[in-house]
């Protein structure tokens, strides 16, 4: 809705402004301001609009998307009926929420915000607070990226705290949720960004974390370090991963904070 608002409203300023500037119609100063405001008032509060228009409408996903998890997440198949339809309302709130930017003049998929939705939702199907409030612009790259605070790292995603950005290669996001074999780094990120905001108090790891982490994926630190581009510091998204993943995987310090994951086994 407010995306529409603002879209109309843009198209009559430049309506009126045409009149306005070309035409002498001063008669239309008004409207033009009208438009303004309304230009104005839709893009600051473009997402409390939103809320407010489907609060009490469970959204659904598109039916390709529901399809797609269906497909390849035996979590999400599993899931009661009114379980789903709750995942999918706050998928849409999630995506609704973010403010997604391209790089290189290039669009992501749609597909690829409903995959990073998935496992936003995934962490924190069983709390109240869900919209990662905080981390609210996610850039896309189409290849591996330097930024910054990592000027000579070339590596495939990274969180900002400080400014609220999440940024990820989008190749290697459709790759991780499409492909057996490759790491699924959307999944890593959105346990990355569920850590930073949501986790009340540090975990308490056992000396042999990464040992018994390389015991059930068979996937070294080392490699998955080479392969983000950036050496991980905390096991935590790596375990979160492995436990979502791995058949078998059975690691109590994340399945004693994520609930959901307790008794899922892929």
């Amino acid at each position: 809705m407010a995306r529409r608002m603002i879209t109309l409203s843009l198209l009559g300023l430049a309506a009126f402004g045409y009149f306005i500037f070309f035409k002498d119609r001063d008669d239309l100063v008004l409207w033009f301001a009208i438009c303004l405001v309304v230009a104005v008032i839709s893009y600051t509060f473009q997402f409390q609009i939103d809320q407010m228009m489907i609060r009490g409408v469970p959204q659904k996903l598109p039916p390709s998307m529901r399809e797609l998890f269906l497909r390849t997440s035996p979590w999400f198949a599993s899931l009661r009926p009114d379980q789903q339809l709750m995942m999918e309302d706050r998928m849409a709130r999630w995506i609704m929420k973010k403010d997604f930017i391209d790089k290189n003049e290039q669009k992501a998929p749609e597909d690829v915000r409903y995959m990073l939705a998935f496992y936003a939702i995934l962490l924190t199907i069983h709390q109240e607070s869900f919209l990662y409030e905080g981390l609210d612009r996610i850039v896309f790259y189409h290849h591996p990226f330097l930024t910054p605070s990592h000027a000579d790292d070339v590596h495939i995603a990274e969180i900002e705290i400080e400014d609220g950005t999440m940024i990820i290669s989008v190749p290697h996001v459709i790759k991780g949720h499409l492909e057996k074999g490759y790491y699924n780094i959307a999944l890593h990120m959105m346990a990355e960004a569920y850590q930073k905001l949501y986790l009340k108090k540090e975990v308490k790891w056992n000396p042999d974390i990464w040992t018994r982490l390389e015991n059930i994926s068979s996937i070294t630190k080392d490699s998955i370090d080479a392969y983000i581009g950036l050496t991980v510091m905390d096991p935590w998204p790596v375990a979160v991963h492995h436990q979502y993943l791995f058949a078998g995987a059975d690691i109590e310090e994340v399945t004693n904070v994520l609930t959901q994951l307790r008794k899922y086994r892929s």
